[in-house]
């Protein structure tokens, strides 16, 4: 059973190709009729930066301009997190048609689907290159880091999507209940606010919620910090683990999906 997981992720994982392709293709038809394309998103994430900014730095008497590139790569970084975690909740069951049709790896649609987010982020990381410029951020070594931060983000975000679609695939309900878990969560961790903002003894809110270091990692190096070592432990442990518990779930449900969904 552990060798048959491995080899369909693995699989999965060299039919690049094909979840490259099927990806651009749904970016494609979701946008085939507008003018600005995916870039729309861009234009919707650029203006809500823009609001968030005012009314967070007013809330928290910080200056626009140095606040600015946070709730930038704060709300870009989440909306690559959240993404994946909400449409992959339903990562199975909105591939039933090519699953039932095209013979591949399960594997291929959680990459499709990750690779598609990636795309996105792409997309929307204009709105942190524009904030970074205003604020006069510039560039430095720590920026290195955001290559294998980013990386070791996707990771994380292959197995989340992987076990929340095999559950999904079983209970039609989770979709939602995912839905308002992330509605919360966002409020709960640090994309707009800053965990100094709150008084000590509440601060383990941001320290505790693993979406924190997720979040940080990647943001860090953009901003021009190096992400220390715990924060590169904590999601390092994540990924580990994470993909220990999806492939296991997975492997005991992966020949029932098909009839599931």
């Amino acid at each position: 059973m552990t060798r048959d997981v491995f080899t369909d992720v693995i699989g999965g994982l060299k039919r690049a190709d094909l979840w490259a392709f099927l990806a651009w293709q749904d970016i494609r038809q979701r946008y085939r009729r507008s003018s600005l394309g995916p870039f729309w998103i861009t234009l919707a994430t650029l203006l809500t930066v823009g609001g968030m900014t005012l009314v967070y730095a007013g809330l928290f008497k910080q200056d626009m301009k140095t606040f600015l590139p946070w709730i930038a790569t704060g709300i870009v970084v989440w909306g690559l997190i959240s993404g994946c975690l909400i449409e992959g909740s339903n990562v199975f069951v909105s591939a039933s048609n090519t699953i039932k049709q095209v013979p591949a790896p399960l594997t291929v649609h959680v990459f499709r689907l990750v690779w598609n987010q990636l795309i996105y982020f792409l997309h929307n990381f204009v709105v942190i290159v524009i904030a970074l410029t205003v604020s006069g951020v510039g560039i430095s070594r720590a920026n290195l880091f955001f290559g294998p931060a980013l990386l070791l983000l996707l990771v994380n975000l292959g197995w989340a999507t992987l076990l929340l679609g095999t559950v999904s695939a079983r209970f039609r309900d989770v979709p939602l209940i995912v839905q308002s878990i992330i509605t919360a969560v966002f409020l709960m961790t640090p994309v707009m606010w800053r965990a100094e903002f709150l008084p000590p003894g509440r601060q383990w809110v941001a320290f505790l919620n693993p979406f924190t270091y997720l979040l940080d990692i990647v943001r860090r190096p953009l901003l021009g910090e190096v992400p220390p070592m715990n924060e590169w432990l904590i999601v390092g442990a994540l990924a580990v683990c994470g993909w220990g518990v999806a492939l296991a779930i997975y492997g005991r449900c992966r020949h029932r999906i098909a009839f599931w969904i």
